[in-house]
């Protein structure tokens, strides 16, 4: 009877360890299938082992992973979940669920995972990195700044929170941060496409034109190729007096249709700095075409300054019109009253605008203003008679 009893704990120890080695072997098949990015295999392997051992911390932050790279997330989330049921400390879980979330574009959920790991490893520079991403998601740039600069200081060549530093900083105008920022990620990486764009940005804010060009340049010859930067380049080129160049570019935008009203309103200057009137004409009516942006006023009078220097007073009159009409801005409604007071006969269309001028603040053209109504009403009153 004891030599039965043997024989039945040696043949279950045998096939709990056959049974070992089949889950094992699963197991290992379902890695190679991850490695190969073939989830769904791996993922029906991985099903095997976890019904048969549930409690497996491996199998089920695996399957959670397939589920994530399948893009079945309330799947995903369930198995890290029930990942930390068994080891509440566990960061590959925690961060997952933060990526997740990050997808369904919940930041704030995000934000939460990632204050967790935080809480767990107050040394590690990944964490205030990811919190600091979110943070800028959420709309709280500071916090953002906060979490970043603690980032760096754990991690000084993390070159990708140097870039977000200085991109931070570019965008609330601190300059001097922004530039210390990019000077010390461009030591470490001098051909870095988001650090170079970020020292055009920072060149174009203080008008330093030469050195936009440069860096847009550098960004470029290494294949990247932005309708943003690339409109940038062209403005650089225009106020350096690089015509060509600018022009060059600018086509360049409505060559891949990626054009808007800016694109043709720097066209519209360059033509008309080139004496080309017909295509700086056509540019700038494309860009009122266009035009849905707050710069609609510097479109038209723009357009209607190239009518003037041809002496179409009329469309210049019109033009000055609608600029005044979208902006409310004085100087516009004393160049209506100019180019009035140069196309129409009937001079009391002009003195109106002159007097509707001077009840505005502005005194730039106020004394011109003040001789030319009283000639107007000497001539007025003589052609009465």
């Amino acid at each position: 009877m004891r030599y039965g009893y043997l024989l039945l704990f040696l043949f279950l120890g045998v096939a709990t360890l056959a049974q070992d080695a089949d889950l094992d072997q699963k197991y290992q098949q379902a890695q190679e299938y991850i490695n190969a990015f073939q989830f769904e295999k791996a993922q029906r392997l991985l099903n095997e082992c976890y019904i048969k051992d549930e409690d497996n911390l491996d199998y089920i932050l695996k399957l959670a992973y397939c589920n994530f790279q399948s893009g079945r997330y309330p799947d995903a989330k369930l198995f890290y979940r029930e990942a930390l049921k068994l080891d509440s400390l566990n960061t590959v879980a925690i961060s997952s669920l933060g990526s997740i979330f990050e997808r369904e574009l919940n930041y704030q959920a995000a934000y939460d995972q990632y204050q967790r790991l935080i809480e767990i490893d107050t040394t590690n520079s990944y964490y205030f990195k990811k919190n600091g991403f979110t943070a800028l998601r959420l709309g709280r740039p500071l916090v953002s700044i906060a979490y970043f600069l603690k980032a760096h200081e754990l991690n000084s060549n993390d070159v990708e929170a140097i870039d977000q530093l200085s991109s931070i900083y570019l965008a609330i105008d601190q300059l001097e941060y922004a530039k210390k920022m990019i000077f010390k990620g461009l030591s470490i990486d001098p051909n870095n496409i988001k650090l170079r764009y970020n020292k055009a940005r920072l060149a174009q804010k203080n008008k330093d034109y030469p050195t936009v060009i440069y860096n847009i340049q550098r960004a470029m010859v290494q294949g990247d190729t932005s309708d943003y930067y690339q409109m940038m380049l062209g403005v650089a080129y225009l106020q350096t007096d690089s015509l060509d160049q600018a022009i060059f570019h600018l086509n360049e935008i409505i060559n891949r249709k990626k054009d808007n009203e800016y694109t043709h309103h720097y066209l519209g200057l360059a033509y008309r700095d080139k004496g080309e009137t017909e295509k700086s004409v056509e540019h700038f009516e494309q860009a009122i075409e266009q035009g849905l942006s707050p710069k609609m006023a510097t479109f038209q009078a723009d357009l209607a300054s190239i009518h003037s220097e041809n002496n179409q007073y009329k469309s210049a009159y019109d033009h000055y019109q609608k600029a005044y009409e979208y902006s409310g801005e004085a100087e516009y409604l004393f160049q209506t009253a100019r180019s009035a007071d140069q196309y129409y006969k009937d001079k009391n269309i002009a003195l109106r605008y002159y007097q509707k001028y001077l009840k505005t603040k502005d005194k730039k053209f106020r004394q011109y203003t003040l001789d030319r109504i009283k000639q107007l009403k000497e001539i007025i009153h003589f052609q009465k008679k």
